[in-house]
């Protein structure tokens, strides 16, 4: 049932027209609104033990299964209390096949410091497939294998650069590094080495398929300056073509005491070397203006290469996330689009649909549920959002990486401190949070059926609506955008202020202590 309140007879035929033809549009656009999805949590994780225990990246395997690698503290054979890595393997419903935990200081003969783990990728060796990491410790960067139907601890070796990738089709290697040129000083790396390792050596034990080496000579270097590479990202394509991501920095000056105040800028430039080793071309994507400026491959096949640049704005007062889609035969520039602030972890699906992370702490933001929470969104080929949506607790989560599963899923992996809204439960302390998420259709009418319906009146409403229910619910208000606008925890019987709300329709949403969801529609005059 509706109901309405009576306005006050002298001033009602002055008035009412307007609000009627707000009412009206605003019902009449209700039918024809746009759809747009939504996400749920399809299952959660929560890994970790009593102590604070640190997510670090996920990534999706060959067979659509989803890893994680973290550090969780044990207590080893002496009684210390120590970091361990730690790989565990998901299948797409999120049952374990597998988890393990590995002394990588140990296994690598290596003294007892922290390590940084980079990026991944698969060989086949001896029969079996293997996963490799990349693991800087002590000076050294390693490729420590693992293999991947069991999780065990297989091999590790040094290796010449952290810039590495494997070609799957014949196991060859290819590396990039940067040197110092012949000098009586260093003034900066300012000599490029890409080299290609066949695993097979030839009849004279050389191992190695081809180098391609030169010193900087794109920028003209001043008297007073000098100018670097920085490598960024290393990969091959199908056909055996490899592309190298490196920034060609200029600085001002030899001698610096603050280096940053001499940093000037940097070409974003994509090398493409041919099987044989011969550099076919380069194109520079962009000027970048900050020193923290980054790049990526985000993907890579027989027709284009998307890449992500993050550099400090025109203006220079914020870092930006921008992606370019460019051919990978001519190195043409096909598309390019900047989103709205730095997303450290962007990743594309085979429609070229790109998702972003990011962790947001704002305590002016209504979607915001803690003291951190994490931001997940959906965009189209040209940057349109689609949706974003929120995830967190009450605490802490801070966001480590996100992968796309083959059925769709959509993964992140975090650091979380929470153990309430949504992160169901909490080991201790800081724990390893392991997210699945499904798009569920969309939020427009025809989903509202398949919901309970909430009980919210007045409808249309100006200033308060009142919320009914057998249970106390949290209640979150959507715009038709899918962004969240105002949030409160209600009782059986409650009321809600949407006043300061601009005219429109709202989805709203209450959702009780077991997760079961009610959904209503409403017209704000």
């Amino acid at each position: 049932m509706i109901h309405t309140s009576t306005p006050n007879t002298p001033i009602a035929f002055k008035s009412n027209r307007p609000i009627l033809r707000t009412w009206f549009l605003s019902f009449f656009a209700l039918l024809f609104i746009p759809l747009f999805s939504q996400t749920s949590i399809a299952w959660q994780r929560s890994i970790g033990d009593i102590y604070a225990d640190k997510a670090i990246n996920i990534f999706p395997d060959r067979h659509g299964n989803i890893i994680a690698v973290g550090q969780e503290p044990h207590f080893d054979f002496t009684g210390n209390l120590r970091d361990y890595m730690l790989l565990t393997k998901y299948d797409p419903a999120g049952n374990v096949l597998w988890k393990t935990y590995h002394d990588v200081q140990f296994e690598t003969f290596s003294l007892p410091l922290d390590y940084y783990i980079g990026r991944h990728f698969y060989t086949e060796e001896w029969g079996d497939t293997l996963l490799n990491l990349v693991i800087n410790i002590a000076g050294r960067t390693l490729q420590y294998r693992v293999n991947d139907q069991t999780g065990q601890f297989f091999f590790a070796e040094e290796i010449a650069s952290e810039i590495v990738d494997v070609n799957l089709n014949t196991n060859d290697k290819v590396y990039a590094n940067i040197l110092c040129s012949i000098q009586q000083a260093c003034y900066g790396p300012d000599s490029l080495v890409v080299q290609a390792i066949n695993p097979i050596p030839d009849s004279t034990f050389n191992t190695v398929r081809w180098t391609f080496e030169m010193k900087q000579s794109f920028r003209t270097a001043p008297i007073q300056g000098h100018y670097d590479f920085d490598l960024q990202d290393i990969r091959f394509d199908q056909d055996g073509f490899a592309y190298l991501l490196v920034q060609i920095e200029r600085w001002d000056f030899q001698f610096c005491t603050d280096c940053a105040d001499a940093f000037v800028d940097a070409w974003c430039e994509v090398f493409k070397f041919d099987p044989q080793g011969q550099l076919v071309r380069h194109v520079n994507l962009k000027t970048a203006k900050a020193v923290v400026s980054s790049m990526n491959f985000l993907k890579i096949d027989s027709n284009n290469l998307v890449i992500q640049i993050n550099d400090i704005n025109a203006a220079g007062t914020k870092v930006l996330t921008s992606v370019y889609k460019v051919s990978s035969k001519e190195l043409v520039l096909e598309k390019k689009f900047d989103l709205d602030l730095l997303y450290p972890d962007v990743r594309v699906d085979d429609q070229y649909n790109y998702y972003s992370i990011r962790n947001v702490f704002d305590a002016n933001d209504p979607n915001v549920k803690g003291l951190s929470d994490i931001l997940v969104s959906k965009y189209t080929s040209d940057g349109t959002r689609l949706w974003k949506q929120y995830f967190g607790g009450s605490s802490w989560e801070f966001p480590q990486g996100l992968a796309l599963g083959n059925d769709g899923g959509v993964y992140f992996f975090a650091n979380s401190e929470s153990h309430d809204f949504d992160v169901a439960e909490n080991n201790g302390s800081q724990d390893m949070w392991l997210v699945k998420l499904t798009e569920e259709g969309t939020t427009g009418i025809g989903e509202l059926t398949e919901k309970e319906t909430l009980s919210a009146y007045p409808n249309p409403a100006i200033d308060v609506i009142n919320i009914h229910a057998d249970d106390a619910l949290r209640i979150s208000i959507y715009d038709m955008r899918g962004n969240a606008v105002l949030r409160q925890d209600t009782k059986t019987s409650d009321q809600v202020n949407i006043a300061k709300l601009p005219a429109g329709v709202y989805v709203v949403r209450g959702m009780d202590a077991a997760g079961k969801e009610f959904l209503s529609r409403i017209v704000k005059l």
